[in-house]
């Protein structure tokens, strides 16, 4: 049987002589890891409702996949998911995406243009990206392995909020270099307060791991959430403060 399913899960799938269009059946409703993994037959691929997920290396080395469906129920797509499809060509991003994981479709040369959904979605470190002039920079960035290439990208970039989070996020997987640090240094408060902004505290997190929130704009970041009523951000920053930073003052706590 070409699909080994269990529990709704499936497996593996092992290719027939001559199927090249693959329907997932309806009653799937995850994918494990490699489980397409140098299915060399498959041109096209259309997977089922209630999917979350796109998982590690689940269509590594499909090299003849041109086509694939994904329904909006996807959130995440995974490391290295469609490296090695050297066929597909363009790609329909689900509305409610949040993440697209390091190396995710490395390989894939062939694939010019992404269709992105309206909105704000994440690439690992919530990567703000709404400019679509900057589609094509994008998929370079996320396919590219050498490191200074990737500086070189970087360097390109021109929306402020875009080129920021990247900047996080290559903190995050450990390939900033000096330039890139201290980039990211200059713009922490400014990324702080985007994150408030946009109620996104597990963000805000993100940026107070990177180290760069220090004593000098602590202060600046708790004094811009008392004025716009960032109540859970509020707490988050005095916590960061108290810990990180110094005494707080137990009187300052009762502003908001």
């Amino acid at each position: 049987m070409a699909f080994e399913i269990e529990e709704k899960k499936l497996v593996r799938y092992t290719e027939e002589p001559g199927m090249t269009k693959i329907i997932i059946p309806k009653e799937v409703n995850a994918l494990g890891k490699e489980c397409f993994f140098n299915c060399q037959q498959i041109v096209s691929v259309i997977l089922p409702d209630g999917l979350t997920e796109i998982p590690y290396r689940a269509f590594k080395n499909c090299r003849n996949l041109e086509k694939i469906q994904i329904p909006e129920t996807v959130t995440r797509i995974e490391e290295a998911a469609f490296s090695g499809c050297e066929r597909l060509r363009a790609f329909t991003l689900p509305p409610n995406l949040e993440k697209i994981d390091i190396y995710a479709f490395y390989g894939s040369e062939r694939l010019l243009k992404f269709h992105f959904p309206e909105g704000t979605f994440r690439v690992q470190m919530n990567d703000i990206y709404q400019n679509q002039n900057d589609t094509a920079l994008l998929k370079k960035f996320l396919c590219e392995r050498n490191p200074e290439q990737k500086r070189i990208l970087f360097r390109r970039i021109s929306d402020t909020k875009y080129k920021a989070a990247i900047a996080y996020y290559l903190l995050h997987i450990c390939q900033a270099d000096d330039e890139i640090r201290k980039y990211a240094k200059r713009c922490a408060t400014r990324v702080a307060k985007f994150r408030m902004d946009t109620q996104d505290t597990d963000g805000l997190k993100e940026v107070l791991e990177s180290g760069f929130i220090t004593k000098s704009n602590i202060q600046k970041l708790i004094d811009y959430a008392i004025q716009n009523q960032y109540h859970e951000c509020y707490l988050l920053l005095l916590e960061y403060k108290d810990k990180h930073i110094g005494y707080q003052n137990p009187a300052a706590k009762l502003k908001l």
